[in-house]
């Protein structure tokens, strides 16, 4: 039988550097993986600046009055925020409700202007004794949950 001397064998070197080039190989490897993960989804706020009425004067804030039955172009000026009140670009904007539509995307600013009326089939519709109508704000942007409010605009009619 012959005995052996672990101490001048070499063979057991290659063990330990093997186990740092897997370490490593595998740190890079966890690294690019987590780069392509894409980061988690924030919520969105938006806000109603104003409201203009076909040609008529700039009324502040999400809720507009009209002088009664009839088609009108309506004008909306908002804003889209994320968690930490930063503006949203490319943010694409849609508002709809009493027959009209209209659709922006938000500039740099977060800022949109959104026209329901820019043709007679896109127009906000008030029928005979309707007395309010309810737009609704629906917002899409990457890396954001979808936005939506039913009743964010409020249009009242003054008959």
């Amino acid at each position: 039988m012959t005995i052996r001397k672990f101490r001048k064998d070499e063979r057991a070197i290659e063990l330990p550097i093997n186990i740092v080039v897997m370490l490593v190989v595998g740190m890079v490897a966890l690294a690019a993986l987590l780069s392509i993960i894409p980061k988690s989804k924030e919520y969105l706020t938006v806000d109603v600046i104003d409201i203009k009425i076909n040609d008529g004067a700039v009324q502040e804030g999400s809720i507009a009055t009209v002088g009664g039955e009839g088609d009108y172009k309506v004008k909306v000026n908002l804003k889209v925020y994320d968690k930490n009140n930063n503006p949203v670009d490319k943010a694409s904007v849609t508002i709809s409700g009493g027959g009209g539509f209209g659709a922006d995307q938000t500039n740099s600013y977060g800022a949109a202007i959104i026209t329901l009326g820019d043709t007679k089939s896109t127009n906000v519709t008030f029928r005979p004794n309707q007395e309010s109508i309810e737009l609704k704000i629906a917002v899409k942007a990457n890396g954001f949950y979808d936005y939506e409010d039913g009743n964010a605009i409020q249009i009242y009619s003054k008959n």
